[in-house]
């Protein structure tokens, strides 16, 4: 038995679909941050509601542009990299990170291991909102 649904009916939910697509479920912790990386200069990250990360780590020790970027998902408060060497050679397991936000302030802790070294070393700390 076919179900009919109202005009009205319809279009709310499929606002209700749009609105939570768009805010993505890591939306609190999305924007641009910075931190010092212990004396060796500034890390910059791009962290969008969906999950897709750029990191800059400080030259001259790494080039001066994005030196990490990927797509990982929301799970809650935890940021999770999935195993993908195509992305990433050093992207063999599933990496994650568990992010806690206040106002202009955001801390990121490893949770296991990541096999990309340079991601974990430029991630885990206290940033701010730059």
């Amino acid at each position: 038995m076919p179900v009919l649904l109202r005009r009205s009916t319809v279009v709310s939910l499929a606002s209700v679909v749009v609105l939570l697509a768009c805010g993505g479920e890591g939306s609190k912790y999305a924007g641009t941050w910075k931190r010092d990386l212990s004396g060796e200069g500034e890390v910059q990250m791009k962290l969008a509601s969906d999950g897709k990360l750029e990191l800059m780590l400080p030259s001259p020790r790494w080039p001066d542009s994005v030196d990490m970027q990927g797509k990982a998902t929301f799970s809650g408060d935890t940021l999770v990299f999935p195993a993908d060497t195509a992305g990433a050679s050093c992207q063999k397991e599933a990496a994650r990170y568990v992010l806690n936000r206040t106002d202009d302030q955001l801390s990121v802790a490893g949770v296991g291991m990541d096999g990309c070294g340079n991601r974990r070393a430029g991630m885990v700390g206290s940033w701010t909102k730059s």
